[in-house]
This record gives structure tokens, sequence and C-alpha cells, in this order.
């Protein structure tokens, strides 16, 4: 069985690694292309939101390239995403792949989701599926600790472009760490391959929060990677919205971390006091939590028709007029152009600039 799972963010080198020691012939989509997006487009209902038409895109790439066996997460409430690998799957056989759809259904229970891995690994029991699938959450919590220190240094880098290595370097080092002890020595490597980069130490950037549904956030080619260009504009990003985040919720890996959704909902109180789907309450509450710490702005990104983003994009615009707090929100599908993007993200830095320059003067 060649086993593939959609792109989303730096997910694919959390697992592949692990799972193929455990058995799991992992045949990864290739890098998320405009290719990808239009076999995506192609074959999904015009009414599908982007991260369904990536995913599609990624699964017919991986269809074609011999994978036989396809890994879904799943989900329930009321975002789409619950739905996404039963209509994914019928798309594909009217198409005429042969192949085994397996899905994540419940993703709050972490047994169903181990005894998924048992049945497309060579793990035999419980103990052994729940020591990889914990070392795979490890990793990417790892990874996710390199691209902060990646949002930290890249504004303040002073030879332009070593932040970019240093990333390059700290992924190739977590995916190299196939047990617990190599990953917690690949961790204060990491730590000191920032710290080696020579920054302005007098330069304080202009810091912007990023929110939004999370596979548009984390996914790179879905953003038309905005995070980079912002960094590239001497900004630093304070992200809102982790996948190491979105899992532990879930799974409980750092039972230190609080739950950012159960934090988020108290943050949101008088905005937002029920959940409206996907990730509406994180975009809430932390667009109010973000607002207190002084984050200059708010970035807040979704995917063209989120019906969850949609009600969280209305209150924030809300908190903006209420608290004079610059937000700028993008939506993102297969007709969005990168110019238009960069125009509008140099338009909002300099809005933030100016106002930092007045509430300087004023002082």
């Amino acid at each position: 069985m060649k086993l593939t799972v959609p792109h989303m963010g730096m997910l694919h080198i959390a697992y592949t690694r692990i799972l193929r020691e455990n058995g799991v012939d992992m045949m990864p989509p290739p890098k998320a292309t405009v290719k990808t997006l239009n076999l995506g487009v192609r074959h999904s209902p015009e009414f599908a939101c982007l991260p369904f038409k990536i995913n599609l895109g990624n699964m017919i790439e991986s269809l074609e390239a011999g994978a036989d066996a396809i890994l879904m997460p799943g989900g329930y409430g009321p975002c789409r995403f619950g739905y996404y690998g039963i209509i994914q799957e019928q798309i594909l056989r009217e198409l005429g792949y042969k192949f085994r759809m397996s899905t994540t259904d419940n993703p709050d229970k972490l047994s169903d989701l181990i005894d998924t891995i048992k049945d497309i690994s060579s793990i035999k029991n419980r103990p052994d599926g729940y020591r990889v699938f914990y070392l795979i959450l490890m990793r990417m919590a790892a990874l996710d600790r390199a691209l902060a220190f990646y949002h930290y240094y890249k504004p303040r880098e002073i030879n332009r472009g070593e932040t970019d290595r240093a990333l390059e370097e700290s992924v190739r080092l977590i995916d190299s760490a196939n047990t617990y002890v190599k990953l917690f020595m690949e961790n204060f490597r990491v730590k000191r391959i920032f710290r080696d980069i020579r920054i302005d130490k007098r330069f304080k950037p202009l810091r912007i929060g990023v929110l939004g549904e999370i596979f548009v956030t984390i996914e790179p080619f879905a953003n038309l990677d905005v995070e980079k260009k912002l960094g590239e504009m001497r900004v630093e990003i304070v992200r809102g919205v982790w996948l190491s985040d979105w899992l532990n919720d879930r799974f409980r890996f750092k039972p230190f971390r609080r739950n950012q959704a159960k934090l988020s909902a108290l943050w949101a109180k008088g905005y937002l006091d029920y959940p409206s789907g996907g990730e509406s309450m994180e975009t809430v509450g932390k667009t109010l939590m973000f607002h207190r710490k002084g984050i200059d702005g708010i970035l807040h990104i979704m995917p063209f028709t989120c019906m969850p983003e949609l009600v969280a994009s209305t209150i924030i615009h809300r908190i903006s007029k209420d608290k004079n707090y610059p937000v700028l929100s993008m939506t993102f599908d297969e007709h969005v152009s990168e110019a238009n993007i960069v125009t509008r993200l140099e338009a909002f830095v300099d809005l933030l600039e100016r106002r930092r320059v007045e509430r300087l003067s004023r002082n």
C-alpha cells in the first residue's frame, strides 16, 4: 500500500519519516503548485473552498504517481471540513481512480486515530501506536517552534536571507530526529542556529498578528506566502494559529500548554459567545488578546466562502471600529493575484507605520 496525505503546512515533514520507519510506504504529494490548484478546481464543485480544491489536486497528483491509499483528516461541526473526505472520495472514484480511502472521522477521539495508524502500518499494539503518534506530534511542535524563531529573526536580520537558510537547516535537523532523545537534542541545536544570526538589536519592527482559517493560514501556497512577504518588509509576524496547538487542543501531548480554543472563548466574551465553527472563536478571541498586548494590527486571512471566518470577519471589523484597531481581511481563492496581495500588504504596513509615528509624536 502506497499512502498519501494532502499537504498542510509542514505536517508532511512531521509524519513522513516516522511512518516510513514503521512500515508505511509514504508517498507525499509534490509541493502544491498552480498545476495542483488547476486540477482541484477542474474537478471540484464551484462553491468548494480553496483548501478543498488544493487537497483534491494533491490527491490526483499522488494517485497519478502511483499512490493507492489516501488518509484524509476528518471533523464535525458547522465547518464543511467534515465532508471533505466523503465528497473527495466520490469525485475521485467517478474519475476512475482505484484506491483505499481512510478518514479520521472523530479527531477528538485519540483511540480511533491510533487504530487508523495501526491499520496502515506495521505497528501491532496500541502502546506502540501511542508512542509513534506522540513522536509525530512532538516533531510538529518542534517545526512550529522553528517557524516562530523565523518570524522573530527575519525582520531583524542584517545579512538578508540568513534567516531563510537557518529555517531550512532547522527543518532538516528536525526531520532527521526519529526518536524522542534525538528530537530533544535537535531542539537545542535549532535554537543555537537562530541565535547565531546577526540581527539589528536596535530595530523595533512592526508586529502584525496573523489569524484566520487554519489551512490558509499555515499553507504558504494557499496564502501566496504572505508571512514571508511581510518578513521581507521587515515586519514581525505573531501567528495566532498553529497546527501543533490545534492538535494539542485535541490530544493534549503538551499538557502544560493551555487549551487555546478555551482561552479564546474566554477572550471573545461579549463579541462572540458561541462557537460558529472552524477557527472563528480563535480569530475573535485572539484579535482582542493581540490588541491588549499591543500588537500593531491584525491580518485576517480566509478562503472564499468560508462560513465560520465570514462570521469572525464581521465581528473583528466591529472590534476594529470599537477599539480603533487596524484589521486587514484577505480572502483567497484561485483568482487572487500576487500583485494584488503585495499592494494591499504594502498599504497596510504603511498605515501601521504612520500610526506608530503619530503615536510616538504625541508621547
